[in-house]
């Protein structure tokens, strides 16, 4: 079942139904229409002599400009054109009439109705269309449908809002492709993640950074990736870990030999010794109702914390040994892809980037692309201004737009709908090292700027927000 707008309806008719397809809401469920193309166009009211309006249909047809003159000067928008009232309208709808139905009345009480030309009459029943006729359509869990889908739905001001674009521009400039090694800092609830993991089709790895106790990829799931492909690329390294990550390169370039990995996985196994601590822990225990206790209760002969009838839960003990092995064995392996260096870097977060991206530059490879993502002009501005120093190549600031037009014989011009603004990309190829950036903060500094910048409470947002 799904919630689509005010009704409950069942997705049994999406089975079976090809890429593409529209279909119609019954309130039986989801009804396919063969042969249909598109979600509204193809509807048609006709006028009270029968005739319809349709695209190809004739001199007068909607799909062909005719050269007419004849427009809407003369109407008065008083609200008195229409004859049905609410009333009646409330008592087709509660009678079971179909959306196509409602709209051939609203057609047939309207004064204005012949009066309107061809285009007129297919743009008014494409808009009641809307509003009585719930048209759907299948469409592949693709990234391009995906982040459109979450852009409309969410707008410019929540976590998801990020158009796609401006992901195209990402990826295309980050120079992601199959068997590439990124370095991703992704604060759009996986958003991101879910395009660059569709881009590399199961080849290369990517190292997600992440700010908190865990990972947000709460819109991975859409993107249909399989679970072997998630398994074999996906990593997963915390932001608190960079700092340990740094020192280890560091110690590795004075070294000048690999230092050896430890072996993580010795910790957390089940062991006697271990096992004797998870009992007295008292963490997982098994509780087991004694027998008699409802009256021991009742004459208030059983303390607080009674342990009888409590067993040591084994199978849990051993899950919870398992999670920790799985987890450091993800940072074993993050720590490894660092320290080697990635072979591109993608930043699309919500923290500034003049502090976040020095950081990571150091763990990526010479002549490796980097692109950047800010909703905001004001800090990559500031950031080309730090590499620039740091001797970066091919820094390019862009500011992109994504204007849609509407392109039909004799009035083609763009939509009256349009978002602003897809927020700025700052790209460019390294070819020196991060820590050189205006000489190098200290790593005690820059931890302090970076807890600044993750913590999640905006300031710098509304910051920037005020100078725009």
């Amino acid at each position: 079942m799904m919630r689509l707008g005010r009704v409950n309806i069942s997705l049994s008719g999406l089975i079976g139904v090809p890429y593409g397809s529209v279909l119609e809401v019954h309130p039986d469920g989801l009804v396919p229409l063969p042969g249909t193309n598109e979600l509204y166009e193809d509807l048609a009211v006709g006028d009270m002599d029968g005739n319809e309006f349709t695209r190809g249909g004739g001199p007068a047809s909607v799909g062909e400009y005719d050269g007419a003159t004849s427009d809407n000067r003369d109407f008065t928008d008083t609200n008195t054109a229409q004859r049905m009232t609410m009333v009646e309208i409330e008592e087709l709808k509660n009678s079971g009439a179909s959306g196509h139905a409602i709209i051939q009345a609203l057609a047939s009480n309207s004064d204005t109705w012949d009066k309107k030309t061809a285009f007129a009459k297919q743009k008014w029943t494409r808009k009641k269309a809307h509003k009585y006729v719930v048209r759907v359509r299948a469409v592949a869990g693709n990234g391009t449908n995906v982040v459109q889908a979450l852009f409309v739905k969410s707008g410019l001001v929540k976590s998801t809002a990020i158009r796609p674009d401006s992901i195209a521009q990402l990826l295309s400039y980050g120079n992601v492709s199959a068997g590439s090694r990124v370095l991703l800092f992704d604060s759009y609830s996986g958003v991101v993640l879910g395009s660059v993991l569709e881009r590399l089709g199961g080849y290369g790895n990517v190292v997600n950074l992440f700010a908190g106790a865990q990972a947000h990829m709460d819109h991975v799931k859409y993107f249909n990736l399989p679970k072997e492909h998630l398994a074999r690329t996906l990593v997963h390294y915390p932001l608190t870990g960079l700092a340990e990550a740094e020192r280890a390169r560091r110690r590795r370039m004075e070294a000048g030999v690999e230092e050896e990995e430890e072996e993580g996985d010795k910790r957390f196994l089940p062991t006697a010794e271990e096992e004797v601590k998870a009992r007295a822990s008292g963490k997982f225990v098994v509780y087991q109702k004694p027998v008699g206790v409802n009256e021991r209760v009742e004459e208030g002969k059983i303390g607080k914390g009674e342990e009888e009838g409590d067993s040591f839960d084994r199978p849990k003990w051993l899950k919870y040994l398992e999670k920790k092995r799985s987890r450091l064995r993800a940072l074993a392996e993050g720590r490894r892809l660092l320290l080697e260096g990635t072979d591109c870097l993608i930043v699309a977060c919500r923290h500034d980037p003049a502090v976040v991206v020095p950081r990571l530059l150091p763990f990526m490879q010479e002549g490796a692309a980097f692109a950047v993502y800010c909703e905001f002009l004001e800090p990559l501005v500031a950031l080309q201004d730090l590499l620039m120093d740091a001797g970066m190549l091919r820094l390019q600031l862009l500011s992109t737009w994504w204007r849609e037009y509407q392109v039909m014989p004799g009035r083609s011009h763009p939509h009256m709908n349009m978002s602003a603004d897809g927020g700025c990309v700052l790209t460019g190829i390294k070819i020196s090292d991060g820590d050189k950036i205006c000489g190098g903060p200290s790593m005690e500094g820059v931890e302090a700027q970076e807890r600044e910048a993750v913590g999640g409470n905006g300031n710098s947002r509304k910051r920037y927000r005020k100078q725009r």
